[in-house]
């Protein structure tokens, strides 16, 4: 060894000894014989805290000038939830002849515990922990940590460890004899083996109760005591233990998800047995809430979100009270024994949340108070199960009492309406006799009436069959158009055998007019409107000698307000109309509309000139003014003219309307073909529309599309 070396080694001892001076002047924790356990270490254990990213190493808060160190404020040491490691000192001398004693570190999921001892200038560490397997906790078979002193009798020593845990820092120590330990840890199970037994036979009747009820209450309740039994059996180390003691990787896994579990079950079992769609919507959203709430948060904390799953279990807990106390206040009984299941569950769950935090101190009481609350849970909520039933019981028994007095009291009711309708039909057997002998005469003058009806109706058929024939003969005819429109079809289809619907042309020496005209009304009245509307457009155009589609609009507005004597009479029958107007040999197409607008298709783009938003005739309150547009002519251009009826046809699925929007683009999707075969399309795209529900024709309908070639007429 070099000279350098020896003088590093002699430093070091002395910073050692210096240490070890200093814990020796601090109080010591003394073994002797008539003690065979040391519950607590108070004061005498000391701690300090890892700041955030700091990491210390055992010979830096060993070395001389280190003051950090804060002794323990009670019996037990309780920092509540801190995510930073922590380390403890606590000088220890045995004054007693026993030799076998143990430090018990009483929680059974530290993440990592190391223990640290000075031996011979050395020091020597132990690593253990919930993330280690089960075999690192030492020869003691233990749930929790148990660590041999190996202090011989009147030697002394002091410990340090390093404790990191993700969740509360509860570090309950206690130093014991050997057989004491083993003593405590027997103690220990047979308490955990009666809880657990409790919770086995409640699953066993919940679940026999079940299959002979087939009652959902019963098999979540059962999947409830079961997500229990998962809680506590890993919070308490058992399931560790004897089922995974290798794969401590399992720990945290079941943990959060047997919480998670626990809440799920528990809010289905509330959902159906505090019947929360009969009593309360918003508590049964809120438990299903929960449910989805529970499973995100299992998935969150196995992402590294840790803590989420106890303040869900938290809050879950008291929702199930105060859930339980509503719907036991709004008329369901076989609550009450529910409240106080829960009442004492969350009296124990609270113990156990307040000492983790650091406001109870560490006792039996705060220590296994969530099992005592969950045994007792377990057993009144079965209680609570078959006072459901008594009380459902109870009131079918009621109920069929009740139903069997109704009944009797029915069957009298009964017997003495028959006796009274039958002392009623004698008396209406006689009237009925004189009332037939009335009904012969009546029959006969109502048959007189029908043949007198059925003539009328003949009549009026016939009547209105003649009108349909004028009407049409007023209408021009296909070889008429035919002779002036390069191409064209009508789709003229009245409601009501006579049509409020016309169509018009006329070819004077210069110009030819084009229109198409709906009037007020259906049937005979809108024919005769339809009657006056081509007389004053013939008178119009022959007689005052006017072109101007603006301007025939104007003048037969004026005419049919005289004709009708709509200022006087107050009448308000009137037409939508649309004009087109060309002279020989131009190159445009003048139009003017009232109310009723002009489509046409040009390189495959569908135009719309909407014309006035005024109508022909009635009293509107305002002057007219009907606007006049310029089309140029061009190869290959597709008009329409038509009335409202299409488009305001109700049919489809949900019956409404088949839109404005809907005919522009059938419109657009025929233009060009053949005009016969643009009239089927419309009409079969009709009937497909009515036929789902059958819709009637509501309307009139008049379709006119034709197409003018620019080169058949002259140039000005």
């Amino acid at each position: 060894m070099s000279i350098k070396q020896i003088k590093r080694t002699v430093l070091f001892l002395l910073l050692m000894g210096v240490g070890v001076c200093s814990l020796k002047a601090q109080d010591a924790v003394i073994l002797q014989d008539s003690k065979q356990e040391i519950t607590g270490l108070g004061g005498k254990l000391q701690y300090y805290v890892e700041q955030p990213g700091e990491y210390l190493q055992i010979e830096t808060i060993t070395a001389d000038g280190w003051d950090k160190w804060t002794p323990n404020p009670a019996l037990h040491l309780n920092l509540g939830y801190t995510k930073t490691p922590i380390w403890l000192r606590v000088h220890i001398r045995n004054s007693s002849s026993y030799e076998r004693w143990l430090m018990v570190l009483d929680n059974a999921f530290p993440d990592s515990i190391s223990y640290y001892v000075n031996k011979n200038g050395k020091w020597e560490v132990k690593h253990t922990g919930a993330s280690f397997p089960y075999k690192t906790r030492g020869v003691v078979e233990h749930n929790a940590f148990a660590h041999y002193l190996d202090l011989a009798s009147g030697e002394e020593q002091t410990y340090y460890l390093r404790i990191a845990n993700s969740s509360s820092s509860l570090l309950p120590i206690y130093i014991a004899k050997e057989h004491q330990v083993y003593h405590n840890n027997l103690t220990r199970h047979v308490g955990y083996g009666v809880y657990f037994g409790v919770l086995l036979v409640m699953i066993v009747y919940n679940l026999f109760i079940f299959f002979v009820l087939r009652d959902n209450s019963y098999l979540f309740y059962t999947l409830t005591i079961i997500a229990t039994i998962l809680v506590f059996s890993s919070i308490s180390g058992f399931l560790f233990k004897y089922i995974h003691p290798n794969i401590p990787a399992l720990n945290t896994w079941l943990i959060r998800g047997s919480m998670a579990g626990t809440v799920v079950t528990t809010s289905l079992f509330a959902i159906y047995f505090l019947e929360t769609k009969r009593y309360s919507m918003l508590l049964h959203r809120l438990f299903l809430t929960t449910i989805i709430i529970a499973m995100v948060a299992f998935g969150l904390n196995m992402m590294g979100w840790s803590g989420l799953i106890n303040k869900i279990i938290s809050a879950q807990t008291f929702l199930l009270l105060i859930g339980g106390i509503y719907c036991w206040r709004v008329g369901n009984k076989g609550a009450r024994l529910f409240v106080v299941a829960w009442a004492t569950y969350t009296v124990g769950g609270l113990m156990i949340t307040l000492r983790n935090s650091g406001s109870l101190p560490i006792n039996f009481w705060t220590n296994h108070g969530a099992e005592i609350g969950s045994a007792l849970e377990v057993v009144l909520i079965s209680i609570a199960l078959a006072d459901k039933y008594r009380l459902i019981r109870r009131e079918k028994d009621a109920a069929t009492k009740k139903a069997l007095e109704v009944e009797q009291q029915a069957k009298q009711e009964l017997e003495q309406k028959v006796r009274e309708r039958t002392l009623a039909l004698r008396e209406s057997n006689e009237e009925l006799s004189q009332i037939n002998e009335e009904l012969a005469v009546t029959l006969e003058a109502l048959e007189q009436q029908k043949a007198e009806l059925q003539s009328n109706n003949i009549a009026i058929s016939d009547s209105i069959s003649y009108a349909k024939r004028i009407q049409e003969a007023i209408l021009p005819t296909d070889e008429v158009l035919g002779q002036f429109l390069t191409t064209h079809f009508v789709l003229y289809q009245p409601r009501d055998v006579v049509s409020g619907d016309f169509y018009f042309f006329l070819k004077t020496e210069t110009h030819h007019f084009l229109a198409v005209a709906d009037c007020t009304g259906h049937g005979v009245p809108g024919a005769m409107m339809s009657m006056i509307g081509v007389n004053l457009l013939r008178s119009i155009i022959l007689e005052k000698q006017i072109t101007s589609p603006a301007q025939i609009l104007d003048t037969l507005h004026e005419n049919i307000t005289v004709l009708l004597k709509q200022k006087a009479s107050g009448n308000r029958d009137g037409m939508d109309l649309g004009i087109c107007v060309w002279a020989e040999g131009a190159q445009v197409l003048d139009f003017a509309g009232a109310k009723t607008p002009l489509l046409y298709i040009q390189d495959n783009t569908l135009y719309e000139v909407k014309g006035s938003k005024f109508g022909v005739g009635g009293l509107s309150g305002q002057t007219p003014i009907y606007e006049e547009y310029q089309i140029k002519l061009q190869q290959n251009t597709q008009f329409y003219l038509a009335s409202d009826g299409y488009q305001d046809q109700f049919g489809g699925k949900e019956d409404r309307k088949f839109m404005r929007n809907n005919f522009k683009k059938l419109l657009k999707k025929i233009a060009f073909k053949n005009p016969e075969i643009q009239k089927e399309i419309l009409v079969e795209t009709l009937t497909e529309w009515q036929a789902p529900l059958e819709c009637p024709q509501v309307d009139d309908i008049l379709v006119l599309g034709f197409t003018l070639e620019p080169q058949s007429y002259k140039p000005q």
